[in-house]
């Protein structure tokens, strides 16, 4: 029986369903609406092709499908459809990341999180210049690609984005002099090579001290034909190019200025952050090393060379130490290009040099057989420039370094006494570390405007932020670095 019905013809469904439906009374508008094309082929004199149904199909029927419609005795289902979900377009994305990324963080509650706050502040966009903002920002974007990046050499992108961070031409015009008048400050950022802004800050400080770089500048025939006066022609040209435009010129010079300098002193030849100090000192006295060959070399050539260091920054201490029993003294002479102070919490730099000077004791056995002594330094001699280094750092007992955050009086005049004489200093450039911790942060340089000139009371200074510069005033440096002053740059008054 079962073969039988398995292959009796029956007739297609569609027909059976229209059958049934003309018998039924009322039934006209399922049939209109059943086989529509049916009725239109007839009156075409065609007729419609209708879809063979499968034999599984014809013999346990239609399977339910989940997407149609459910009709349950004349009801219909309570299921409602879910709603569709919409998808967020790119760009809506993109602006509301934007906004959460530049949403105003809630006021610090801390000493630190001000400083943290101040630190971040400087690097997104530098305070007095409103026009930079833009440049700044590119600024900070560029610095953090480059200090997640190893450079071993310069890939294009690297040069290109460079490039773009010093092509802006906003800002206010100020005239710098030599050559290069009419051009924006923002020209005369250095860029950030991948955490050297201890460079970047050192080099600033130093080029603000126009005596001495004319002083190297006015010697360039001894120094330029010297093969080991590398330093000396990479610091002149870092000077000749700081109103450049050109970034990749900068980079070249900056990267050839670290290699000269990591020659003599590799701990600087990685990429890692730097004590600003301790870079400094080494470039002064790697300048200083050069001076006997280059004036072999001068005599050679039928002319003199003096040190630019020796005659502008470098000075005598002499210190006396006497003898508690019977009164002996003896003196030694030292030479400094700067000179190192214990912070004082609260004090003025004034302050912080007479502790300095003060007497203190000193184990040491004397000829008469006393074992007590004290010793007393005192300033032999002076600089053209005063170099002061605010020790901020110290190691705890478990050997971690750490910062001394305490405020320090910055004064713009400070009165120096010596043997030779005393003289009366001003405040022309400060190197400054941001942030909480030894171990991190960032360096920025403060230092007067190239046209500031000792007769006028303008009082005109700038901030170097790595690439970024923005005008500022000696007032506003000597009040916002109180926390942050490292190292200070005294010019004595003529």
């Amino acid at each position: 029986m079962f073969a039988l019905c398995r292959f009796q013809k029956k007739k297609p469904v569609e027909s059976i369903v229209a059958h049934e439906s003309q018998q039924r009374p009322g039934s006209h508008e399922s049939v209109a609406a059943t086989t529509p094309a049916s009725a239109t082929s007839a009156e075409a004199g065609k007729q419609t092709k209708i879809k063979k149904v499968p034999w599984r199909n014809r013999l346990f029927g239609h399977p339910e499908k989940k997407e149609t419609k459910e009709v349950e005795e004349g009801k219909e289902s309570t299921c409602e459809p879910k709603p569709k979900a919409t998808k967020t377009r790119w760009w809506r994305r993109l602006l509301t990341c934007c906004k959460r990324k530049h949403r105003v963080a809630p006021a610090a509650t801390s000493d630190e999180e001000k400083e943290k706050k101040e630190e971040k502040k400087i690097r997104s966009s530098p305070a007095g210049n409103c026009h930079l903002d833009e440049v700044v920002a590119f600024s900070v974007a560029v610095e953090e690609f480059l200090q997640s990046t190893e450079l071993p050499n310069l890939n294009p992108l690297t040069v290109q984005l460079l490039h773009a961070q010093f092509s802006s031409t906003k800002g206010s015009q100020v005239g710098v002099g030599d050559g290069v008048r009419g051009s924006t400050i923002n020209h005369f950022g250095f860029p950030n090579l991948g955490q050297s802004c201890y460079i970047n800050s050192s080099l600033q400080s130093l080029l603000t001290l126009e005596d001495f770089v004319s002083d190297v500048s006015r010697q360039d025939l001894v120094w330029s034909s010297f093969p080991e006066a590398r330093l000396m022609r990479t610091f002149m040209a870092i000077r000749d190019a700081r109103a450049s435009t050109s970034a990749q010129s900068k980079v070249r010079l900056l990267r050839s200025f670290k290699e000269a300098v990591s020659a003599q002193a590799p701990e600087f030849r990685d990429h890692q952050q730097k004590d600003a100090h301790e870079f400094l000192t080494s470039v002064l006295d790697q300048m200083r090393s050069l001076s006997p060959l280059l004036q072999e070399t001068a005599a050679n050539m039928g002319t003199k060379y003096t040190c630019p260091v020796e005659d502008h920054l470098v000075f005598k201490m002499e210190n006396t130490r006497t003898c508690s029993r019977c009164g002996a003294q003896s003196r030694r002479q030292e030479e400094f290009t700067n000179l190192s102070l214990d912070l004082v919490p609260g004090g003025s730099v004034e302050k912080m040099l007479e502790e300095y000077q003060k007497e203190t004791a000193l184990d040491y056995k004397c000829e008469c057989g006393g074992s007590e002594s004290s010793q007393k330094p005192a300033f032999e001699t002076l600089p053209s420039v005063l170099i002061l280094h605010i020790k901020r750092f110290r190691f705890t007992p478990s050997w971690q370094l750490v910062k001394v955050r305490d405020p320090v009086m910055l004064t713009r005049e400070l009165v120096v006494s010596s043997k030779q004489g005393g003289s009366c200093y001003s405040l022309v450039s400060t190197v400054s570390h941001l942030g909480a911790s030894g171990d991190k942060g960032h360096y920025i340089c403060d230092g007067v405007h190239p046209d500031e000139r000792p007769d006028t009371t303008t009082d005109r200074w700038l901030t170097f932020n790595d690439a970024a510069v923005s005008e500022t005033t000696g007032v506003s440096v000597c009040r916002e670095r109180q926390k942050s002053a490292y190292i200070l740059f005294y010019k004595r008054q003529v």
